[in-house]
């Protein structure tokens, strides 16, 4: 594989694809070179803003989707000039997550999509959070087509109407078949309500159907976009998969555990055990390559980016004309394929710039509104120093002055940066726009839920109201070593007032068992977590919440005598 010499400006990496183009003018070296562009988890970041993410303090300016514009048309102006060819794809979660996104539920960013001209799409599960009926009418309202082969109807067995399975792309003779794929992880991480009457089928079981189809109608390369991923440690994780290091069971996919996404395997393992993908693009666990991972023995390269808008995927595929097979990659840039969207050095293109404003500035228009101030920064850790974690959820039992709330820390979505707190800054931090519900639960249901966060190698929830004190070390289902609620020592038969959003008490993120409570004892409040949290910053301005002893990992901890007897289910 080769790599084009590194470069740190645009007009430098532009110079870098004429020199790897086809060479002098009338020269052919075999190879048609493919530019493959790519986004994914876009989660609608598609406006100008800050990478707060890379620098707190002082982030610097990403030009969003019109950065990302002038990039795509300036490759595609050299490629042209070139007899090169280039695809633009994305492999969903492409609304939900900013206000330009959420309050158009999702029509900015499809029209900023149309007028750059995508040429397909694959959804992904965050793409049916405002329901299966506005999915439906983005893919309708899309000027190119959604290719997902696993998203069938339940009542005829058929994939749905508004979706295509496979696509066959065909560049200067050089036919590519398309099959898309969701995670099926879809089933268990939206609202029941949202995926009514939707099947998710096996990824395995899926691919080779319509992988074979595309053979047999004549496909020369297969690519693969899909809505699932790679592991955060790629060497890890092979070692993993390769059996070198059964001990470590979270080398899959980091500290989520390999299974985290619920879609009963990641982007690296299937491709190990589905030959004949040629191209993989994955996305949904935001993990960035700058390289691709190559399968050793299915030799599929996979790519994927770090999404929320901050990058561009871009390789060079390098496809022999006369075998019609892919021979390798290059690279934009010395630094890899993702091209990183800073505003200063990738101007906003005008054109695509007016496309989102008018969705931007009507979004904006009330984010930008101060509701108190942040004493300190918050950042997200784990269940017993989480500072974000602490705020949402002492403001879950604020609101409502209950006596235990807990939140899964997959809900909670970015820093606080000390200052002035906007309706923005608190919509970054929650975005999904769950609802608060109320719940009375025994003090047997308490522990269950925490003993259930604690199984494995999780590392637990985050809890308001509580002091918790678990040991690690000791068997599955009997970890939690002291347990106070409400300033007392934990009853197993008293009602405790609970706190929790409407999420999980779907069932999700593995506390399916709470569907069992019967529904006289919830009460829907109608308030959203974010409601919630701005209601305290105001009634506890200025904010400042401290690390405590809400939650206390402690290996070789003494059980007390009153959580000895209790009796708790494993299931």
């Amino acid at each position: 594989m080769r790599s084009i010499q590194k470069t740190l400006l645009l007009a430098v990496a532009l110079v870098g694809f004429m020199a790897v183009g086809s060479g002098q003018a009338g020269d052919d070296d075999g190879i048609l070179r493919l530019h493959l562009m790519w986004t994914n988890d876009m989660h609608g970041h598609i406006a100008p803003e800050m990478a707060k993410f890379m620098n707190p303090e002082h982030p610097p300016p990403l030009g969003g989707g019109a950065s990302a514009a002038r990039y795509i048309k300036e490759v595609r102006a050299n490629a042209a000039a070139n007899g090169e060819e280039v695809l633009l794809m994305d492999v969903g979660d492409m609304f939900q997550g900013t206000p330009i996104g959420n309050k158009t539920k999702g029509t900015a960013v499809i029209e900023y999509y149309n007028a750059i001209g995508y040429e397909f799409a694959v959804p992904g599960n965050h793409d049916f959070d405002m329901g299966r009926v506005n999915c439906e009418r983005l893919a309708k309202l899309s000027k190119f087509p959604w290719i997902c082969s696993n998203l069938y109807e339940e009542s005829t067995g058929t994939y749905v109407d508004w979706v295509e399975p496979t696509l066959m792309l065909d560049y200067q003779g050089i036919k590519i078949g398309v099959v898309g794929i969701i995670t099926p992880g879809t089933a268990k991480m939206s609202f029941p309500d949202n995926i009514e009457g939707l099947e998710f089928r096996d990824m395995a079981e899926t691919i080779p159907i319509y992988r074979d189809k595309l053979k047999d109608e004549g496909a020369d390369l297969i690519l693969l976009g899909i809505h699932e991923g790679l592991p955060y440690d790629p060497d890890k994780g092979w070692k993993k998969l390769a059996g070198e290091n059964d001990d470590d069971a979270d080398d899959l996919q980091g500290s989520r555990g390999s299974n985290y996404s619920g879609g009963g395997m990641n982007l690296m393992e299937l491709v190990n055990v589905v030959p004949g993908i040629d191209i993989a693009v994955g996305g949904h666990t935001h993990r960035g390559y700058h390289h691709p991972w190559i399968d050793p023995m299915n030799h599929t390269m996979c790519f994927e980016s770090f999404g929320n808008g901050s990058s561009i995927g871009h390789a060079i595929l390098l496809i022999d004309r006369e075998t019609k097979t892919l021979v390798g990659y290059d690279t934009p840039h010395g630094q890899g394929t993702l091209i990183t969207l800073f505003e200063d050095e990738l101007w906003p293109d005008a054109e695509i710039a007016e496309v989102i404003r008018p969705y931007h500035d009507e979004a904006e228009a009330e984010m930008n509104k101060v509701i108190g101030k942040a004493a300190v920064s918050m950042g997200r850790g784990d269940a017993g120093a989480n500072l974000v974690a602490n705020l949402v959820t002492d403001a879950m039992i604020g609101y409502f002055n209950a006596d235990f709330s807990f939140q899964n820390g997959g809900g909670l979505r970015a820093n606080i940066a000390q200052g002035d707190l906007t309706t923005r800054d608190i919509f970054s931090v929650l975005p999904f726009g769950n609802e608060l519900d109320v719940v009375e639960m025994d003090g047997r249901m308490i522990r269950r839920i925490i003993e259930r966060r604690v199984v494995g190698n999780s590392s637990g929830i985050h809890v308001g109201g509580a002091k918790v004190v678990v040991d690690l070390t000791r068997e599955d289902w009997d970890r939690v070593c002291s347990l106070e609620i409400a300033g007392e020592p934990w009853d197993p038969d008293r009602l405790y007032k609970v706190v929790v959003t409407n999420f999980l008490m779907e069932g999700n993120s593995g506390l399916d068992f709470l569907t069992t409570i019967k529904a006289d004892k919830i009460m829907p409040s109608g308030v959203t977590t974010a409601e919630a949290v701005e209601a305290y910053i105001r009634l506890n301005n200025p904010v400042r919440p401290e690390i405590d002893d809400r939650w206390i990992a402690s290996p070789g901890a003494e059980q007390a005598d009153y959580l000895k007897k209790a009796y708790l289910p494993e299931t």
